[in-house]
Parts: structure tokens; sequence; C-alpha cells
């Protein structure tokens, strides 16, 4: 994956990024991340695309602190998550999200 940063956006009562969808499938699972500001990174194990009777729907995710024991570290995950958002932000607030891995 590209290094990709999503941002708190300019809405009244917007405290959080869009989430970043990550691969699940690479190996070895590897994501590093930086925030600036405040907030809470937050990841989820939520398939970000879901189907219901042949039809795409929009998913409803169930998100966690990011952990940082082991495999994880303070600012990188080596356990697969679908996805990873910053959560209680100010506008503005950003998160960069970089996965490595070999499919």
């Amino acid at each position: 994956m590209r290094q990709t940063t999503v941002t708190v956006p300019n809405l009244l009562g917007a405290t959080e990024t869009p989430p970043v969808v990550l691969d699940q499938y690479l190996t070895p699972f590897s994501v590093s991340y930086a925030k600036t500001g405040s907030g809470t990174v937050e990841v989820s194990l939520t398939d970000p695309f879901p189907v219901s009777n042949g039809n795409f729907v929009s998913p409803t995710f169930s998100w966690i602190a990011a952990p940082t024991t082991a495999p994880n570290g303070a600012t990188s995950l080596g356990q697969p998550f679908r996805a990873i958002r910053l959560s209680g932000g100010a506008i503005g607030d950003t998160l960069t999200v970089v996965q490595a891995g070999v499919k």
C-alpha cells in the first residue's frame, strides 16, 4: 500500500478520520502509522466490503483502541486488522498509514 494520509474533516462535530482499509492477506502483515494532534488510533476486524443478498452494503465497523502489546508496537501493527482510523481528534488532525508485505 502506498502511504495514505486521512484528515479529520472540516465539518461541524467531526472527530474522526475516514477509515483506511488494510489488506489482511499481505504477509507478513506490517502496518506503521503516525498521527498528528489529539485523538486515539483505532482498529477494526469488521469486513469493510460486506455483501447481503448479493449486494454491497455499507459496513458498520466495531472499533477498538490500537493494541500496543506484541506483536504490535506503539506505532505499528503486526497482526491482521481490516481497517484503521483516528478517533477523538480535532479538525485537521491526520493519520498517516503505510502497509508493507508480499502477497
